[in-house]
């Protein structure tokens, strides 16, 4: 465990041996426990086993992000941890090869790291502590262990499927996947910051539904705030939406039965304070590209949806890997312009 500025420098000593992309590594963050997450837990491991990082011990980390950003480090369905490192340090990686992106194009269908560790060693990782509070110190022996396992065989893994990927054709489309989804891992992180109420689902909102959900996600994120706990405890994001609809239409809305009445009370008066906005307040509509009417559009998603199965069932692969849904909408209504959206190895394949 690294939790001093010494063993931070040796440690960085030691990562400066390693081979550019023969470093692993993982995060463990208390999002399940607190209001605002934090980074408490970084798995580090190389050709000479694993250590942990604890970047709550350590005031200066500004050895860990130097390293991080000259690096290709190895790690396992980063979307989440993209955001943990973003948040933390303002940084990426140089660029993370992702185990999961390698299984995937491999053809997996469970390509979860416990997934993988048991079919390629045999071995059940244990589940006990995933949604354990990695804030807590000192970090019990079993936590540490857990956290120990999820980076543990990651490297000779990573040579498996990177063996398997050559072999079979792949492994151009995998780094260049591995690029896409790092560049989108910035992208996401800051539009999700500019204005965060805007939640999965709220597309089918108009204007006065948008003006609802913006004010009722902000009463939530007050109440998380001054409890320290996730949103999701005070309500979910379900609820935000129904909520929205029905302010949306008028129609009036209610606490919940279990909702605490000091709660209660907050929630009716945000609901009364939206009952005074005007019009002109409510938020904008995020502007979609709109495609011209197209007679044929449904024979040309047939086509490329047919196309796309087919290419997908020849490498027994997912066939939203090679083109989801709204990539072949796009394709159909502007085949040029949707195809040139596309990484190279997807659009090579549609057009074989």
């Amino acid at each position: 465990m690294i939790t001093d500025p010494q063993a931070l420098y040796d440690w960085k000593q030691r990562a400066a041996r390693q081979a550019q992309g023969r470093t692993v590594l993982d995060l463990e963050a208390d999002s399940l426990h607190r209001h605002r997450e934090k980074l408490c837990l970084i798995q580090y491991a190389d050709a000479e086993g694993v250590c942990i990082i604890d970047p709550l011990a350590l005031e200066d980390m500004s050895l860990f992000t130097l390293w991080l950003q000259e690096s290709d480090v190895w790690m396992h369905g980063a979307d989440y941890d993209m955001s943990l490192f973003q948040g933390a340090f303002g940084v990426l990686p140089h660029m993370i090869l992702d185990t999961q992106i390698a299984a995937r194009l491999l053809g997996a269908r469970q390509f979860g790291l416990a997934a993988l560790v048991e079919h390629y060693y045999g071995i059940t990782l244990s589940k006990k502590n995933q949604k354990a509070d990695w804030g807590r110190r000192p970090i019990p022996p079993a936590m540490a262990e857990y956290a120990q396992g999820d980076v543990k065989y990651m490297l000779d893994m990573a040579d498996r499927l990177v063996a398997e990927l050559r072999a079979k054709g792949r492994y151009e489309w995998f780094l260049e996947s591995c690029a896409t989804n790092l560049q989108h891992g910035y992208e996401r992180f800051h539009s999700s910051h500019e204005e965060p109420w805007r939640i999965r689902g709220c597309g089918k909102l108009e204007r006065r539904g948008l003006a609802a959900l913006r004010a009722l996600w902000h009463w939530r994120d007050a109440e998380a705030a001054d409890r320290d706990r996730p949103a999701f405890m005070i309500c979910s994001n379900d609820e935000l939406l129904r909520w929205s609809c029905a302010l949306q239409e008028f129609r009036p809305v209610f606490p919940g039965r279990n909702m605490p009445p000091h709660r209660a009370a907050r929630f009716r008066k945000v609901v009364e304070r939206f009952q005074l906005l005007d019009e002109d307040e409510y938020p904008t509509i995020p502007k979609r590209p709109r495609h011209a009417v197209d007679p044929h559009f449904d024979v040309h998603l047939e086509h490329w949806s047919a196309r796309r199965n087919s290419v997908a069932e020849e490498l027994d692969m997912e066939p939203a890997l090679i083109a989801a849904r709204s990539q072949l909408e796009a394709i159909a209504a502007d085949e040029a312009a949707g195809l040139s959206a596309l990484m190279n190895w997807q659009r090579e394949l549609l057009l074989a």
